[in-house]
């Protein structure tokens, strides 16, 4: 009998290491390292790897977007989706406040017990359900569009989305990458390098597309960083340039800067061109969005950076750097078993047989409800 073959697994790997890029942009923003440094060798260091982690959210929406223009949406994984958030929110304030790490207000615990996220905590599930949700109605967009169509729409969208914000910091158009209409930019850009492949450019005939996207995506980080660093340098000039240098500072790290934009799509066309296969790093995957959920928890946040000494005062010593990773990497590989455990906890509830029967009635009441002619009313 035939072996089944393994899907491939490159753009597995890039959530693998767009999730490692969050939790160490993280440790490096929620640590305060920058703030803390004494040392402006250790802040130059710090924030060129802000510069070059910065992709990890773009990255993480624009393959859903490259895979999910091409699939339908099930109700199941909106509610997986759901129930993952949720159980880590009651969770962790249930820990935290049973050990006396935090205290909150009655008020403010019955706020992390809602179902669906009402506070900021979790704004990334939140747009990521969301876009989800909307992903019908997109693909009809992107399947019915032709290549010179599509190239009006995402021109159009870059200058609103991307260009005008950068320029004026979000006063032409707001969109700082927070927002919904950001994860349909980079749903939509992620949908057009799955319908038109770009790898016919003339620029990856001539040279090896790897080397090209790598040196792309270095190039942009180190761009933005001179950018960001001579706009600190030329502000209080005079209000004309401070304007521009005040704009150019508070959206560097916008997940709109068009350069950013740039360094994802490098980033993410990189990863297209490996042929991996694995069920090593497909299994690791499925543990991404727990480990999100997990240490960027707001209350976890609170206490996580200091509990490990990472906002811990003045630092000066460039051994803080390796330190840094050393404690990135924990987080992760602590996170991705505390997920492990409970996906595996999930599974068994959800095989359950009063599980299947509770599913089943839900799921007949649901599509019941969805198929009544409005004519009846």
């Amino acid at each position: 009998m035939q072996e089944k073959t393994t899907r491939k697994s490159n753009f597995e790997l890039l959530r693998i290491v767009s999730m490692f890029f969050i939790v160490l942009y993280h440790t490096i923003i929620h640590g305060h390292v920058i703030e803390n440094s004494t040392n402006p060798g250790l802040t130059m260091i710090s924030n060129l790897l802000l510069f070059i982690c910065i992709v990890h959210v773009n990255s993480y929406v624009l393959v859903s977007g490259y895979f999910q223009s091409k699939s339908t949406c099930k109700q199941s994984k909106v509610w997986s989706l759901i129930n993952a958030d949720w159980f880590y929110r009651v969770i962790i304030v249930i820990i935290l406040t049973s050990i006396g790490a935090i205290s909150l207000s009655k008020v403010e615990f019955l706020k992390q017990l809602f179902i669906i996220d009402i506070t900021d905590s979790y704004w990334f599930v939140k747009f990521y359900i969301a876009i989800y949700l909307l992903s019908p109605f997109l693909n009809k967009l992107i399947e019915g569009l032709n290549k010179k169509e599509y190239n009006k729409l995402l021109i159009i969208l870059t200058v609103l989305l991307s260009i005008i914000p950068y320029l004026t910091g979000e006063q032409g158009f707001s969109n700082n990458g927070f927002t919904i209409q950001h994860f349909i930019y980079l749903y939509l850009i992620g949908g057009y390098l799955r319908k038109f492949p770009i790898g016919e450019l003339v620029i990856f005939k001539k040279y090896s597309k790897q080397v090209v996207c790598l040196i792309i995506f270095f190039s942009c980080a180190i761009l933005n960083y001179i950018i960001y660093r001579s706009s600190q340098s030329l502000n209080n000039v005079n209000s004309l340039v401070n304007d521009i240098t005040n704009n150019l500072i508070l959206m560097s790290r916008a997940y709109s800067n068009p350069i950013i934009m740039l360094q994802t799509v490098a980033f993410v066309l990189f990863f297209e061109t490996l042929d991996i296969h694995s069920k090593i790093i497909n299994n690791l995957a499925k543990l991404t969005l727990g480990i999100y959920l997990i240490h960027d928890n707001s209350l976890v946040r609170g206490v996580l950076y200091q509990w490990l000494k990472i906002d811990d005062g003045p630092v000066s010593n460039y051994s803080f750097i390796l330190y840094i990773f050393i404690n990135a990497i924990a987080i992760y590989i602590v996170c991705s078993l505390i997920e492990w455990i409970r996906q595996k906890i999930f599974l068994l509830i959800y095989n359950r047989k009063i599980s299947k029967k509770i599913r089943d009635k839900y799921y007949n009441w649901f599509s019941n409800l969805c198929t009544i002619d409005s004519r009846e009313s």
